[in-house]
């Protein structure tokens, strides 16, 4: 026995037309049916506020309800007739009948104001102020320093603590000029002996004065520090002496020098 599907099958146009004309009956009849079918009534009026223009009998009786009547400043309260009530002024027109009424002037015064005036004015032009002349001044000449009687060495720096040894006596230097210091700066070993090459910081002007001082500070001997017992130091740089050795020339005129001169 073999069991076959059965599909249901469709609706039939007329069908669904008769559905729809249904449905659209049944709309129609709830329409009709929940409608209000009474008739409409109006709604009576209500209590509203209403404006009435009061006459003059009832300004007095309005005025004692007010509140601010006594609390503020009134029209109708003591000092209302006061300085409330501000007068009005009187109105006057501006067309003037009266003729213009002039000014009366002599006329033998006229001109008067100006020949007074000519009489005391000055027409001379103002003389310019005088230039004040320049007042000639001499400056006046501070003194001079002095130059130094004879040649002297000076040492600074660390080099003033040491002792010098070797005797420097310096000359005076001949030079058309004065002559500034040299200055050489050195460095001292703890025997007290230059272990650098002398160098010249500052020149004089003159380059033997220079050389002079040069060869004098290679050859200058100073004191020598003791580095025994048990604070002796190890480190052989800390015991250079660094310094500055200026000497300060005396300046003497150039010695002419005689020409011999040769006949033909």
């Amino acid at each position: 026995m073999s069991s076959t599907s059965v599909e249901p099958r469709p609706w039939p146009q007329r069908r669904w037309w008769g559905f729809v004309a249904l449905v659209f009956g049944f709309q129609l009849g709830l329409i009709f049916w929940l409608s209000g079918k009474s008739a409409t009534r109006p709604r009576p009026p209500g209590s509203v506020p209403s404006l009435h223009l009061a006459g003059n009998a009832a300004s007095d009786l309005l005025a004692l309800s007010d509140p601010t009547l006594f609390a503020l400043p009134h029209r109708q309260g003591f000092s209302g007739l006061a300085w409330l009530n501000i007068p009005q002024p009187p109105f006057r027109s501006f067309d003037w009948s009266e003729g213009p009424r002039w000014l009366q002037l002599s006329v033998q015064r006229l001109g008067a104001a100006f020949e007074g005036s000519s009489e005391t004015a000055d027409f001379n032009p103002p003389a310019s102020p005088a230039r004040p002349e320049p007042e000639l001044t001499i400056a006046e000449v501070g003194p001079l320093p002095s130059a130094p009687a004879h040649s002297r060495l000076r040492l600074e720096g660390d080099l003033a603590g040491r002792r010098l040894i070797t005797p420097i006596e310096l000359q005076p230097e001949q030079h058309t000029d004065l002559l500034t210091d040299s200055v050489v700066q050195i460095v001292v070993n703890s025997a007290g002996r230059p272990i650098s090459v002398p160098v010249l910081l500052s020149s004089s002007g003159s380059p033997e004065a220079d050389a002079r001082a040069l060869r004098i500070a290679r050859t200058a001997r100073f004191g020598a520090i003791s580095s025994d017992g048990p604070g002796k130091v190890t480190n052989p740089v800390a015991d250079l002496t660094w310094g500055k050795m200026i000497f300060e020339w005396h300046t003497v005129p150039k010695q002419p020098t005689n020409s011999t001169s040769t006949g033909p």
